[in-house]
């Protein structure tokens, strides 16, 4: 026959019981917040790249309002006011003045700090309220980096420029902007 116990309480094997499920939940919440914000923080990037997108395609539909006409994928081999140091041109846009067209081109990077090839444009300088600066020299500047595609069309007939970016993310996802100008 078996004695009663006297004193009331937990036995040590059930506090310690009790103490490793608490890790354990513990543990678990932890990882569900690490993994939460780590997601928060790839959308946030992602959200980051496309609207440098939309603001590198609002750039492109500015000059061609600018322009008089334009030239998807001109030659290469002409003379263009800024170097493009292996750079594929992919659209010419003329200025209604009649100046050296400005230029858009896609390729290697002109220095390490970017993440691979870039949008560049060669054109005029900007003033501080975002019009073109008189007086201003061709100058080449990046636009955007980790650029994958750049493809523009132009529907027969149609005063119309289709525009489309694509950029890799530094986790190797893909994010895509489309624009008309």
């Amino acid at each position: 026959m078996r004695k009663p116990r006297a004193a009331q309480g937990f036995t040590l094997v059930e506090l310690m019981l009790a103490a490793l499920l608490g890790c354990l939940l513990c543990g678990v919440a932890f990882q569900l917040l690490v993994a939460e914000t780590r997601q928060g923080g790839s959308l946030a990037k992602r959200m980051q790249l496309k609207q440098w997108q939309r603001r590198t395609l609002e750039l492109v539909k500015s000059d061609l309002a600018r322009g008089s006409s334009w030239r998807v994928d001109p030659d290469a081999s002409e003379h263009w006011p800024c170097a493009l140091a292996g750079r594929q041109p992919k659209l010419a846009i003329t200025p209604r003045n009649g100046s050296d067209p400005v230029v858009y081109s896609l390729g290697p990077a002109p220095s390490a700090i970017w993440r691979g090839d870039v949008l560049m444009r060669c054109g005029p300088a900007f003033d501080l309220h975002g019009g073109i600066r008189s007086g201003s020299h061709y100058q080449n500047r990046v636009v955007l980096d980790a650029v994958d595609r750049f493809a523009l069309h132009q529907p027969s007939g149609l005063p119309v420029l289709q525009m489309e970016l694509e950029q890799r993310t530094r986790h190797g996802g893909r994010v895509r902007s489309q624009g008309v100008g």
